[in-house]
């Protein structure tokens, strides 16, 4: 789990724990102030506890700035520390509003506590410190399993103190009401009719899911923020984290290879190898060079197009292209964009000298608390109205945050239009656009920050040629042409223009003999990650771009239930197995379904068990082998041409039930007797591993 507020008891990611070995060990970096975004949980009843408590506004889900919640308190009976899913939902009350599950901290990370009480029905999550302290905002671990369920959170969570805690757990055990209103209206100051925000962010594409949410935050929240920008409404500023090497360290590796100017600005490698691949350095020089763009963009009052060499680069200039450090990659998205290359050439200046770069050393003394936003040390991090915004990276939820910094009558429209995405299935855009009025096959739809809100666009895989939309995408061919495209596990991708590119995915995470393999939950060779290579192509093939897909995703397989990052077995006892004679075992992923002793199993594709139980004893009845042997009498004598004799002796054996069945079953070669009059049902799966049985969970 990982926490802020209190430095040295947990942290976040790895290299923000480096970070602040090393900043802190600098003199002008000699205090390091986190600043806790905190909102109120206001007890409405019982009155004797009737008042407002401070809550720690968490680094993630979804945090309802300018607004408030009202509801009630509910604890659980039991596992109240929430690190298993909750077999049945909360019990919800008639006209009591929202159901806030309180969760105890301790044994398992917070997200995984928040989502399994989401996923049990709670409106939002508060949970109560197990350490007598200052309020800490709570924050995703950097693993592959936390951040995908920091994904997957949906509902306001937070964390109150002990002390709070102590008020409300006595009360709701003891079955009392708490009813209470969260309020999030005064987290934000709004003074004025501008909000003032910034992003700080990191140009490295490599650092797993977190950089993948951040790109895909810059490019959904694009268009949104050149339109609140163009039309005054708020005034944007970019800003990059960097670290100091200390002096005794310049020439060590860890330096070199992360630093510029003479160790003064570091990043951490990308990949965390220092003789291969990108290098902290170049990510720095990125980030300057950005940052330089910003500075010229907003000299020519042109400040938005930060928007567009962001998104431009990101698309041109990748590390799996190998363009990210490329000069003349970036210089090109520069002249693109009409940009003053010099200038921004000369902004950057001399990344090798042992001198001092105006721009960077400006950005470190940023990274200071100011008195009220506290320091920067989460990425990435939005600052608006110089206040740290808490919640999830989306457009809608950040966009949400910014109108709530308006002063009363000052919001733009866009803030009362621009939640809703047009282009979903059977909404407005969506369908719009697929009745392509105008017959230039433009069915494709595109959420846009101006009115209507969205836009007709050339479907994937087909480009705008002259005024009709055409298929262009010339990885169609490629991976059936190209071997540099066509092996088991490449992706292609069209860079329009008849240029198209193609490389390798590294072998697939799902195979691996890691313990959660893609961050998934896995237990022996039941395993929750799913590959997404196939996705991959089809993204690329499609005129997507096949990086924007996972690597994997987590998926429980068939006989669990789950998020993926925790699966349960299912009981498929429960209803399957349910016809007449029929006995059903429950296995770890599986189940078997078998017929009880004197009477024999036969397919039948009409129950819902795909098997029917006939009787076979000395009662009188008749059984699987009976009919077995009746069938190959019966070809014998018709093989003869002894017909009339075949129906005869047919009658004596059959009533007409059993030659309905007969006449629908045959050939029954397929049955397999167990020696025992039992036959093994095609659906009960005998490959579960035993031994695993008492690993369930």
């Amino acid at each position: 789990m990982t926490c802020r507020g209190t430095i040295g008891r947990c942290s976040s990611f790895a290299f923000v724990a480096v970070l602040f070995a090393l900043v802190v060990s600098a003199p002008k970096f000699a205090s390091a102030i986190f600043h806790v975004e905190k909102a109120n949980v206001v007890v409405r009843l019982p009155t004797a506890v009737a008042g407002a408590y401070a809550m720690a506004i968490a680094n993630f889900g979804s945090p309802i700035y300018g607004a408030t919640l009202s509801g009630k308190l509910v604890y659980p009976p039991d596992d109240q520390d929430a690190c298993y899913p909750y077999n049945a939902p909360f019990p919800r009350s008639p006209g009591q509003g929202a159901s806030v599950v309180v969760l105890d901290r301790g044994f398992c990370a917070f997200t995984k506590k928040a989502l399994h009480a989401q996923n049990a029905g709670a409106d939002a999550v508060i949970i109560v410190d197990n350490v007598d302290e200052p309020l800490v905002t709570m924050d995703a671990s950097a693993d592959d399993q936390s951040v995908g369920e920091a994904a997957n959170i949906t509902v306001p969570v937070g964390l109150v103190t002990k002390a709070t805690g102590d008020i409300f757990e006595p009360i709701l055990t003891a079955g009392t009401t708490i009813l209470v209103t969260l309020n999030w209206t005064d987290v934000l100051p709004h003074p004025d009719s501008r909000v003032e925000w910034e992003l700080w962010t990191n140009s490295g594409d490599n650092c797993g899911a977190k950089c993948d949410a951040q790109k895909g935050f810059i490019k959904d929240f694009k268009e949104t923020a050149v339109t609140l920008e163009k039309n005054g409404y708020t005034q944007f500023t970019p800003h990059y984290v960097t670290w100091l090497c200390p002096p005794e360290a310049i020439d060590e590796p860890f330096c070199v290879q992360q630093c510029i100017n003479n160790g003064r600005y570091c990043c951490p490698d990308p990949d965390s190898d220092f003789a291969a691949g990108f290098s902290g350095a170049d990510v720095v020089t990125e980030n300057l060079r950005t940052l330089c763009v910003f500075r010229e963009a907003n000299a020519t009052a042109s400040p938005w197009k930060w928007w567009d060499y962001v998104t431009q680069f990101e698309d041109a200039c990748t590390m799996a292209n190998g363009r990210f450090n490329d000069l003349e990659c970036a210089e090109s998205v520069l002249v693109a964009l009409s940009l003053d290359v010099d200038a921004i050439r000369a902004c950057v200046g001399d990344v090798t000298a042992d001198v001092v770069n105006d721009v960077l050393e400006n950005e470190q003394e940023m990274q200071l608390d100011d008195g009220r936003r506290g320091d920067i040390n989460i990425l990435p991090t939005v600052v608006i109205n110089d206040r740290q915004y808490r919640g999830k990276l989306t457009r809608e939820a950040v966009l949400r945050t910014l109108c709530s910094g308006f002063a009363e009558s000052t919001r733009p429209e866009l803030c009362d239009q621009g939640f809703e995405d047009k282009c979903l299935e059977d909404n407005e855009g969506s369908l719009t656009c697929a009745r392509d009025a105008t017959g230039n096959g433009m069915t494709g739809c595109q959420v846009t920050a101006e009115t209507p809100f969205f836009a007709c666009v050339c479907p994937a895989g087909a480009k705008l040629v002259g005024e009709k939309c055409e298929v262009t995408n010339g990885c169609v061919a490629a991976i059936f042409d190209t071997p540099a495209c066509a092996c088991d596990r490449c992706v292609c991708t069209d860079s329009g223009l008849g240029k198209i590119d193609c490389h390798e995915e590294p072998p697939s995470a799902c195979v691996s003999d890691a313990e959660h393999p893609g961050g998934c939950w896995r237990i022996g060779k039941h395993s929750a990650c799913v590959d997404q290579i196939d996705q991959k192509k089809q993204t690329g093939i499609a005129g997507g771009d096949p990086a924007t897909v996972q690597a994997s995703s987590c998926k429980c397989p068939a006989g669990f239930v789950g998020d993926g990052l925790t699966c349960v077995d299912v009981d498929e006892c429960q209803t399957s197995c349910k016809g007449e004679h029929m006995r059903c075992a429950n296995t770890f992923g599986s189940f078997t379904c078998t017929c009880d002793s004197g009477f024999g199993k036969m397919d039948d594709a009409s129950s819902s068990d795909g098997m029917t139980c006939l009787h076979g004893g000395s009662g009188g009845g008749f059984g699987i082998g009976t009919v077995f042997v009746a069938v190959l009498a019966s070809c014998a004598v018709l093989g003869g041409g002894g017909y009339l004799i075949y129906r005869v002796r047919l009658r004596s054996y059959m009533n007409q039930e059993i030659k309905a069945i007969m006449s629908q079953y045959m050939p029954l070669e397929d049955g397999e007797n167990n020696g025992d009059g039992h036959f093994a049902a095609p659906n009960g799966h005998e490959d579960s591993d035993g031994d695993e049985e008492s690993n369930r969970l």
